[in-house]
């Protein structure tokens, strides 16, 4: 690879990045993720937030990526395993599966716009003789040269099922099959020069349905007297950028035709809509739905995506040259100096003695007081934490409406007893509210600051390694690896930019903005009260099913349009997360909305799951419109 300024600022879908480099960017975790049945005939739906990941799966299994990772062999070895154990790559022979990519990116939004049959029959014209022609581009690069000739010695057969294909011709060579596709490419665009003028129209290509599929499964390959390339898989990219009505009939007539071969679309998650499914189509049997950011588990269950994600920041780590080592974890220190966790200790302990000034004649705390009081032999994090959680279970208890006539002291015991790692979490994060402390940093927080999203996950990344290189060029040895407090610093300039980009990559920017930015404040209100109420802390907000009903109601339709609109791009665009809220005794069902994490960062909060508020449409709405206004300064007490 040629030497990069910052490797992380790359995204490895594109076809700028060579095949080879792709293969040893590429990281095998997310093929142990995709489940068996992906390679059974169906339509195959991926579907995720921008940078999810859904290209770079698609593009792993194109011809020239499967011929890449086969020649890799050894230095890709759990890669090369899995494809061999999946069937796609044989020891000897190389690709076994043809993968046939086109991406819906370019040229099907230049049709005609309506559901007139003139619009479909060139919406399936367009797809018909493109797929004919990816198909064939794609098995000259199987065929291990890519050059256009090497089609004239590849020979067609058909099975018995291609018999009833009456828009596309069943000639006997590739070449002449490349040739009827070009020319049918032609013929769909002079007809969109009549549409725009004011010649007489001509009728539209008959193509009545997606003959191509069927094409693509009832083809047989010989070249040179050899069959090859028996087993297929179609790859569909980008189908967002799609008209509905064309993202619509081309689902409908896939599960139609119910393929033989798989067949995977991509692409951006859609909220709260089935528009994928058509009329009667069975998900789970006719269509099969893979949302790539739950592969990894939901809510706090991250591990799967951290070991992922170490696996592709390693990766590209090992591509530079700036900074030396293996491992990009290597240099974000965990661990910090003596000095500044006595510096911290003797903050929290000044906190602390303030806050213990006003319970000191209550016997009821004086055996915590008292416990809190013994200091530690040597400062440590876990010593600062646990004057933060006394003083948490101290005002939770304080703040109990029940009345007690028991006048005796609560026991030291009981305190650990109260003790949680929630309410732990939430010391953690009153601490880094008060002094700043760092909690942003490390390994595992980077990956969790990601929500499970790899462009999310680089461009983090690429802060970081800014830092590093930094640290290079001024040679300080001394301190080669960034700091808690350098990573933090980092961190949250990054997510300061995601929030401020907000307004210039969505249609209703400055609404979606204002929306985010008072769900944040509204969650940091929330979060930083001395009894730490629903610690961690809280990072979402929660509407019932009644209140989602209301989105769907027609009055009011120019307000609550408008805010299902931005809820709905926004959760497309992973800035919100959403959970589903089972009912209980005392509440019905519902929808939690959780911040992104990176945009957790930014608002200074906890990145645990859990912690959420009811709220109400109407209530979203005036945040939507004129922004979220906290009732007081923050403040934990205690001084």
């Amino acid at each position: 690879m040629a030497y990069r300024a910052n490797p992380f600022l790359e995204r490895m879908s594109e076809r700028t990045t060579s095949d080879q480099d792709f293969v040893h960017l590429f990281s095998p975790k997310i093929l142990e993720k995709l489940h068996e049945d992906c390679f059974k005939g169906a339509v195959h739906i991926f579907r995720s937030p921008p940078g999810g990941g859904k290209s770079t799966i698609l593009r792993a299994f194109t011809p020239n990526s499967l011929r890449a990772f086969w020649n890799a062999g050894p230095n890709q070895a759990e890669t090369y395993k899995l494809l061999i154990d999946r069937g796609v790559l044989g020891e000897e022979d190389g690709p076994i599966l043809l993968g046939v990519m086109l991406s819906c990116s370019s040229g099907y939004a230049d049709l005609p716009p309506g559901a007139s049959n003139a619009s479909a029959e060139l919406f399936r014209a367009l797809l018909n003789c493109r797929i004919v022609m990816r198909t064939l581009r794609s098995l000259s690069e199987f065929l291990n040269n890519g050059l256009p000739d090497a089609l004239d010695d590849v020979q067609l057969r058909y099975a018995s099922d291609a018999s009833g294909l009456r828009s596309i011709p069943l000639h006997d060579t590739a070449a002449a099959m490349m040739k009827w596709a070009e020319e049918s490419e032609r013929s769909v665009y002079e007809h969109l020069d009549i549409l725009s003028s004011s010649r007489t129209q001509n009728p539209p290509p008959a193509h009545a349905r997606l003959e191509s599929v069927l094409w693509l499964q009832s083809v047989q390959f010989s070249y040179k007297g050899r069959d090859v390339a028996s087993a297929r898989l179609l790859m569909i990219d980008d189908v967002q950028a799609l008209r509905k009505a064309q993202r619509a009939l081309l689902i409908d007539e896939l599960v139609t035709l119910r393929p033989s071969i798989p067949v995977w679309l991509a692409s951006r998650t859609i909220a709260f809509g089935d528009e994928f499914l058509s009329q009667g189509a069975r998900s789970g049997r006719d269509v099969r739905e893979y949302a790539l950011e739950e592969l990894w588990g939901s809510g706090g269950n991250s591990r799967q995506f951290v070991s992922f994600a170490q696996s592709i920041l390693d990766r590209r780590f090992q591509m530079q040259t700036v900074v030396p080592g293996q491992a990009f974890g290597q240099y974000l220190q965990e661990n910090f100096p003596l000095n500044e966790l006595n510096d911290a200790y003797i903050e929290a302990r000044s906190l602390f003695d303030a806050f213990a000034a006003r319970h000191k004649r209550n016997v009821r705390y004086s055996e915590w007081l008292a416990n809190a009081a013994v200091g530690p032999p040597t400062p440590s994090l876990d010593a600062i934490i646990s004057l933060y959680v006394t003083r948490i279970l101290i005002a939770r208890d304080e703040a109990t409406k029940q009345l007690s006539l028991e006048l005796a002291p609560l026991p030291a015991e009981e305190l650990q007893e109260r003790d949680s790692a929630a309410t732990k979490g939430a010391a953690e994060i009153f601490l880094n509210f008060e002094q700043r402390f760092p909690y942003y940093y490390g390994l595992d927080r980077l990956c969790t600051l990601a929500t499970n999203n790899v462009e999310e996950l680089l461009s983090l990344a690429a802060a970081l390694y800014e830092g590093m290189k930094a640290k290079q060029v001024l040679r300080q040895r001394a301190s080669r690896e960034l700091l808690p407090q350098e990573q933090e610093k980092r961190l949250q300039d990054a997510a300061a930019s995601k929030r401020d980009f907000i307004t210039r990559t969505h249609k209703d920017g400055t609404k979606a903005q204002r929306l985010l930015d008072s769900i944040g404040l509204f969650c940091r209100e929330r979060t930083f009260q001395p009894n730490a109420p629903y610690a961690p802390g809280v990072t979402g907000v929660r509407l019932s099913n009644s209140e989602l009903s209301k989105l769907e109601r027609v009055q009011d339709q120019a307000k609550i349009g408008k805010l299902k609109k931005v809820l709905f791009e926004c959760v497309a665009e992973n800035l919100l997360v959403t959970r589903e809220s089972a009912a209980s005794t005392n509440r019905e069902g519902g929808t939690v909305f959780y911040l992104n994490r990176t945009l957790c960062a930014h608002f200074s909060l906890p990145l645990q799951y859990g912690g959420w508020q009811e709220t109400t449409i109407q209530r979203l709405s005036d945040w939507m419109d004129g922004g979220y206004q906290p009732a007081a300064k923050l403040s934990l007490g205690g001084r």
